[in-house]
């Protein structure tokens, strides 16, 4: 997995590409809550080019989720495609997530 990280103020747009897995989902963790430490309030996720997540993914998506809540500010996947949607429609994930169908329209939602 290849991560970038752009910062805009206190908004952190990361771009996740190949597979969310295992400790590669771990690391993605450990890097949006370093931004977090940092002053980072609002994540978008761009999930554009994610071709595969494991529970280990879903979980650290939940996290981030929830992190960006506890410092008043949100969290947006954006661009999933498929098998990514199937898999956090199966898993009701997507129950909990706010998606969007690419980073434009998320950021414009931060605005």
């Amino acid at each position: 997995m290849k991560l970038r990280f752009e910062e805009h103020g206190r908004l952190c747009v990361v771009q996740v590409a190949g597979e969310c897995v295992g400790e590669s989902a771990v690391s993605l963790r450990r890097a949006c809550h370093e931004r977090f430490a940092s002053g980072i309030r609002d994540l978008i996720l761009d999930a554009s080019e994610t071709s595969i997540i494991d529970s280990i993914g879903l979980e650290v998506l939940l996290d981030l989720a929830d992190a960006s809540a506890e410092h008043k500010g949100r969290f947006i996947l954006a661009g999933p495609e498929e098998p990514l949607k199937s898999i956090l429609e199966i898993t009701r994930v997507s129950d909990r997530l706010e998606i969007h169908d690419g980073v434009d329209s998320a950021a414009r939602i931060l605005r």
